[in-house]
């Protein structure tokens, strides 16, 4: 395996291409951050494929974490815990582990909520069960499932990101429970993309399929790139809000796996590429 290092930018690919595998002579540009692509980019790898990452957010820290801590301190009063993301879930234990340790096992007795497989799967990492969502992992599922068990009077934790939409929060204040949602994460622009890279990448056609994750990727992405650069490329996407964040730039992905995970989406690509 080769590592060719660009700033702000990382391709993994074989020495050879074996075309016998699924992705043999396949080339997909990953835009999520490196954090969170290392298991995407080593499945890519491994089914012959070459991954290239130009990520299009950053992953930081809130501004303040005293919300975060408040509702830590405090965290008794809960009847429930809502996970939206992988992240939420990373930033709200690291930060109990790093200052209140005796407070996971208050977490881990509690009711949980998750909203995506990745999620529910992080969760689980950390030790912690959560409720089953019915048919699928979305937020107006857990809406549901928690009005089912009797909302009204409740209240509940939401551990967020700035740019997390509020459909719980509505949901469940419509229902008469307490939402209190604290940032626990921040998604934002890098502070430096290798934009002549991706350009090179484009103009040149060296890309097979381009991924999106998230809504917010797919913004910074076409803030820097004109939409018609990419028109008779394959798009592959991650979930309902990011379908409707490309097909604004009029752009209409060709690739969105029924489950949101990595590994769905992987499956789909191939899928394409043998129709």
């Amino acid at each position: 395996m080769q590592y060719s290092r660009l700033s702000g930018s990382r391709e993994i690919k074989h020495t050879m291409v074996d075309r016998r595998k699924p992705l043999g002579g396949c080339t997909i540009l990953i835009t999520r951050a490196m954090e969170q692509s290392r298991e995407v980019i080593d499945r890519i790898q491994v089914l012959g494929g070459t991954a290239i990452c130009l990520p299009m957010i950053e992953i930081t820290g809130p501004d303040s974490w005293d919300a975060c801590d408040k509702a830590i301190v405090n965290i008794k009063k809960y009847n429930g815990i809502i996970f939206t993301s992988a992240n939420a879930v990373r930033g709200f234990i690291a930060r109990i582990e790093n200052n209140y340790p005796h407070v996971k096992e208050i977490v881990k007795r509690q009711t949980v909520y998750a909203v995506g497989e990745k999620t529910k799967e992080v969760l689980s990492e950390y030790g912690i069960s959560t409720k089953s969502v019915p048919v699928e992992y979305t937020a107006g599922a857990v809406v549901e499932l928690v009005k089912q068990s009797g909302a009204a009077g409740k209240a509940f934790l939401l551990p967020a990101g700035n740019l997390t939409r509020d459909v719980i929060e509505k949901g469940l204040t419509e229902a008469c429970a307490v939402v209190e949602r604290i940032q626990v994460y921040t998604t934002k622009k890098p502070v430096t993309i290798n934009t002549v890279r991706l350009q090179q990448l484009l103009h040149e056609r060296a890309v097979d399929v381009i991924t999106f994750f998230s809504p917010s990727s797919v913004h910074h992405f076409f803030e820097l790139m004109d939409p018609a650069l990419i028109r008779d490329i394959p798009v592959a996407v991650i979930g309902s809000t990011t379908y409707n964040a490309v097909t604004g730039y009029n752009i209409h992905p060709q690739i969105k796996p029924d489950r949101a995970t990595g590994e769905e989406l992987i499956k789909s690509i191939i899928e394409y590429r043998n129709t």
